[in-house]
């Protein structure tokens, strides 16, 4: 069986604990509001700077599914807890490891083989949108579908579609593990020294 689908449907539904919250399994609610505030933990890189008010913020959106919670004011321990990560780097680091760790942990996608097509329709919409959409039309109720791991969420995507009749090759771990033996294989054979 495919690790990353073991791994996206074993997600946890709580994660760490971080500025006195407990993180939730990062779903598709999540990226969409993050996305919505820029974020700086969607897009990390090398050069990426994360301030203690993104923790903050993150952690409060990644802690519940209830929208109007996630936009409530800080609260006086989230201001105290922002005020420790602003005069201790060491805990600004640990916390913004933790988020990403949480994140990191919810999206095991299946991994498709690359047909360099596009549908112009779902170019139109976003991928999170249509993501949702497709699990709502095959059953799952809404909330269910924006609230559900985010790698569970697309495998459930992924195979709706194929099972819908969609052209879609999803490349297993197995096979993946196949193809690198077989590149290994050529390149220690291009690599030896034949003679005829």
């Amino acid at each position: 069986m495919d690790a990353r689908y073991l791994k996206a449907i074993t997600v946890l539904p709580d994660q760490d604990k971080v500025c006195g919250r407990t993180l939730k399994a990062f779903c598709i609610r999540h990226r969409v509001v993050l996305e919505a505030i820029n974020s700086p933990f969607l897009d990390i890189k090398n050069d990426t700077v994360i301030h203690p008010y993104d923790v903050m913020i993150a952690v409060k959106v990644m802690s519940t599914y209830d929208k109007t919670e996630m936009v409530k004011p800080l609260s006086v321990m989230e201001h105290y807890e922002l005020f420790r990560m602003r005069y201790n780097k060491r805990r600004l680091i640990k916390n913004a490891a933790k988020v990403i760790a949480a994140i990191t942990e919810s999206i095991s996608y299946p991994k498709l083989w690359n047909k360099n097509c596009s549908n112009k329709t779902s170019d139109k919409i976003p991928w999170t949108l249509a993501c949702v959409a497709n699990n709502v039309r095959n059953g799952c109720s809404l909330e269910e579908a924006w609230t559900m791991p985010e790698g569970e969420a697309v495998w459930m995507s992924v195979s709706h579609a194929i099972y819908n009749g969609a052209n879609i090759d999803v490349v297993s771990t197995d096979d993946e593990s196949m193809l690198d033996d077989f590149d290994n294989i050529i390149n220690r054979f291009k690599g030896s020294d034949i003679k005829n």
